[in-house]
């Protein structure tokens, strides 16, 4: 199913006026991520912008209670369907939260230094552990440097599509060479 098809066959589904726009969906090789971006028309009147944040993160969390049977439906129609997990997200205006993603173990090494700053933002209270603290790295990293991964995103789609027009055909032995007749000699 591709994002398009799974776009409107959720937005046939979705309960009436919750949606804005059609759903946000970024396919992984383990999970799906959907995110409703839901109508906040109720919030029209709240125009500060510390005030609307928390009137958006107020609405994310209402709707998410009032579609959660709705969502679980979907999920696992959709689980049986694309053979991923699904994750769940809203997004309200400028806020989005992300309720149900799936978390996975990292192995990496790091050096003393690349420690020492997670055990530094750990001892600042920005984060409670080694692992949040590696979290948050990438976060700001990703925040920082937006453009420059998006570039690489798009360059990486673009070797995907040449890939998927190479015709590969298993050979029967090695192929064979062809020596340019001027360099026989």
């Amino acid at each position: 199913m591709k994002i398009n098809e799974l776009q409107s066959w959720l937005q046939e589904r979705a309960p009436a006026n919750l949606l804005a726009e059609p759903p946000e969906i970024a396919i992984y090789d383990d999970e799906v991520v959907i995110v409703l971006p839901i109508v906040t028309s109720e919030l029209d009147d709240v125009l500060v912008d510390e005030a609307r944040r928390a009137a958006e993160r107020t609405l994310i969390a209402r709707r998410r209670e009032e579609t959660r049977p709705w969502r679980m439906k979907q999920a696992r129609e959709l689980q049986s369907k694309l053979g991923r997990a699904v994750a769940w997200g809203m997004r309200a205006g400028a806020s989005e939260t992300l309720f149900s993603t799936r978390s996975v173990p990292v192995m990496t090494r790091l050096g003393r230094t690349e420690r020492d700053v997670l055990d530094t933002l750990v001892a600042a209270g920005v984060a409670d552990t080694r692992s949040a603290a590696l979290a948050y790295a990438v976060r700001a990293f990703a925040a920082e440097h937006t453009d420059w991964l998006d570039e690489v995103r798009e360059a990486i789609a673009q070797v995907d599509q040449v890939r998927s027009r190479l015709k590969l055909t298993r050979r029967a032995g090695a192929p064979t060479v062809v020596v340019p007749e001027d360099s026989q000699s």
